[in-house]
């Protein structure tokens, strides 16, 4: 399945709110690490529609993994890596540095650059480029922090890709290899801009990438010029004496862009060459620089030329190798998009039933009618001609995304059952229990508020038999509720007495639905039930409601030599609780920030608490070893009482409690507010 583009509005999964937080804007946070790279090299790529793939080994003393690396540019964290060859990862005493080889090319990367990706970064590229891929995965991708260090040269011709330590190209080395240079390139808030000049020598800072087919315009400047459609002409690459095309290059599709709040300076020049056979482009006219409207490079554009970028020493060097990659069909789909009109993507897909945007265009034109209001039978209708394009074995995926968006944003519960029903009908084809048994749980539920309670039970029913253990306690609340709208008073107070058991994997407002359930069903059953005795005994096993201001449950746990310790220990300071497990991703990304805040209210009153969820004591002694986390540590194990006690639904956790053990703050990410409520109370010792 293709991605959507950047700019398309992102589908999130149904079940997302039961098993995690949504980590992208962690994954695109900057990144503060001074990252190292070692050597470089020449390595063949491949060109999907969206990504520069490259076939190279991970390898350290202990461990390899033959398997596909993009490279993208927009990417702010410096190495994402699979979950699970992250888990499987290991190194040899002493060893600092994850190997990426290929035939001609090696980077050596620090281990601490490396960050686990959550899930839904690298399946889908795996599976859309399975052939590409020769069936090898996609577990790597190397970010912007990395590549920033290279001079980077792509020829789209032979499909290969070069990397040289930035220092090692300067405009002197390129001159003479390309037909123009272009100066100026700078980095402006992680990403590389260039300049180009339209036909008024307007300059306008264009945005470099590797992870967009599409070549986009600032929708607002594009119509100012006359152009809705994007299709804006003579737009150059220049070096104040020769020029290249951009948009006689590629079509242009029009976006709102954010506008730059300060243009990025120009790059100092060069120094100056002695041979008088190097002539030096001079540098633009500063006076030119203006907050004129951005564009954002992309394949379309950067296919047509060999090129050569070097942020550090501020230069893009190019050789046009294509007249054109213009093409009308994506004339026609920037014109739809620029125009937001959806019968302009009714006619695109028309005329171009098997293009590469087609995807695409299903997606804006279903948003289109969403907010016109179609019909469900046009919907469904628009949604064909993307199933048209979709092996059989994506095609459940391609409409349960749909499903999905309209999960949550609220859309009409017609379209959204008739969506959900169409899913149904290619499910055989999905691979993963949670996606079926969310998709029967989503319908169970907009028949239950329709007020259809036996069609409600249906689905629910289907639900419980697709065998996904992380949603069996789910499943069970829901069939109370159902029956319990049907006054089936034992089945009832049975579902939800069972949902309890498994309570920590219910979301909170379920686990104290079924507690409010069984207190209402009571009444309807005889006194001596011994269903009332089952629930009773669970009691003791049900999580306690925290809340805010009240004094956090005293529980006691173990330090990590075994020693028994306890929360009222730490009265009288300012405690900052974290929850976690080395095998959690979100939670080594969180590390670093822990570092800086223990930094930060060193020699205070302030007390900074890791709490591990680990299998083992020495999984965590042994991680500490490795890893910098100069606090103190405890260890409650993946469940039991202090889980229960402190209401613990996922990791990692943050509690932050003030002298007196009253919760002040709770959540899965340590915020500027939870920082800023440290600094208020915390006292020099």
């Amino acid at each position: 399945m293709k991605f959507l583009s950047r700019w398309a509005i992102p589908v999130l999964s149904v079940f997302a709110l039961l098993i995690g937080t949504n980590l992208y804007s962690q994954l695109n946070a900057p990144s503060n690490a001074t990252t190292e790279v070692g050597k470089g090299g020449t390595a063949t790529f491949n060109q999907y529609d969206n990504n520069i793939g490259i076939r190279m080994l991970l390898q350290t003393e202990v461990f390899q993994k033959d398997t596909y690396v993009v490279l993208d540019y927009s990417q702010q964290q410096p190495v994402l890596l699979f979950r699970g060859v992250n888990r499987s990862l290991a190194f040899g005493e002493g060893e600092t540095t994850l190997k990426f080889l290929s035939e001609g090319m090696t980077l050596e990367i620090s281990r601490d650059d490396l960050v686990e990706s959550p899930p839904g970064i690298f399946e889908p590229l795996t599976e859309a480029n399975e052939e590409i891929n020769e069936t090898l995965d996609v577990t790597a991708k190397i970010g912007w922090p990395i590549l920033k260090h290279f001079s980077i040269k792509f020829d789209f011709d032979s499909q290969t890709v070069v990397l040289t330590p930035a220092a090692e190209r300067t405009v002197k080395d390129v001159m003479q290899e390309y037909a123009l240079v272009v100066r100026g390139v700078a980095e402006v808030d992680n990403q590389v801009r260039i300049p180009v000049i339209d036909k008024d020598s307007n300059l306008l800072q264009t945005v470099f990438g590797i992870s967009s087919y599409h070549t986009v315009i600032d929708q607002g400047y594009a119509t100012s010029r006359g152009f809705p459609g994007g299709n804006v002409p003579d737009i150059r690459f220049t070096d104040g004496e020769s020029e290249l095309p951009v948009s006689d290059m590629a079509a242009m599709m029009p976006v709102p862009l954010t506008q730059p709040d300060t243009p990025p300076a120009q790059a100092e020049a060069e120094e100056t060459v002695a041979e008088e056979t190097v002539v030096e482009p001079e540098p633009f006219d500063e006076s030119l620089i203006d907050s004129q409207p951005m564009i954002h490079i992309g394949f379309s554009l950067l296919s047509g030329y060999s090129l050569e970028l070097n942020p550090q020493n501020g230069f893009l060097a190019l050789t046009q190798i294509k007249n054109s990659n213009v093409r009308q069909e994506d004339l026609d789909f920037y014109a739809a998009v620029g125009a937001s009109d959806r019968f302009m993507f009714d006619q695109y897909l028309a005329d171009y039933p098997e293009d590469r945007h087609v995807e695409e265009a299903v997606w804006r034109r279903f948003i289109l009618g969403i907010e016109a209001e179609d019909s469900v039978e046009v919907q469904l209708a628009n949604l064909e001609k993307g199933l048209h394009v979709q092996p059989d074995k994506n095609k459940f995926v391609f409409m349960n995304n749909y499903v999905q968006y309209c999960a949550f944003n609220s859309v009409d519960p017609d379209l959204s059952i008739a969506l959900g029903e169409k899913s149904l009908e290619f499910v055989a084809y999905s691979t993963t229990p949670s996606q079926r048994q969310g998709l029967q749980l989503y319908l169970g539920d907009l028949y239950f508020e329709k007020g259809d309670i036996d069609q409600a039970w249906s689905y629910y029913l289907s639900g419980s038999f697709n065998g996904d253990p992380r949603g069996e306690m789910v499943v069970k609340y829901k069939l109370a509720t159902v029956y319990e709208a049907q006054e089936r008073w034992r089945r009832a107070y049975a579902n939800y007495a069972r949902a309890l058991r498994g309570q920590a994997q219910l979301p909170e407002s379920m686990a104290i639905g079924a507690q409010e359930g069984l207190t209402r069903i009571r009444e309807h059953l005889d006194p001596d039930d011994q269903l009332i005795k089952e629930a009773e005994e669970l009691a003791a096993y049900v999580s306690k409601a925290l809340n805010l201001g009240e004094p956090l449950t005293v529980v006691k746990a173990q330090n990590l030599d075994g020693e028994e310790v306890s929360l009222d220990q730490y009265l009288g300071k300012v405690v900052l609780i974290d929850v976690w497990a080395t095998w959690c991703g979100p939670c080594i990304a969180g590390i670093p920030k822990m570092r800086e805040v223990a930094k930060q209210f060193e020699g205070t009153d302030f007390v900074l608490l890791s709490v591990s969820a680990d299998d083992r004591i020495d999984t965590v002694t042994d991680f500490l070893e490795d890893t910098d986390m100069p606090w103190d540590h405890w260890f409650i194990g993946p469940s039991g009482d202090v889980h229960n006690e402190w209401n613990i639904r996922g990791y990692p956790t943050y509690m932050l409690i003030d002298r007196e053990g009253k919760l002040l703050a709770r959540g899965h990410g340590l915020t500027e507010a939870m920082i800023k409520q440290i600094e208020e109370r915390v006292e020099q010792i």
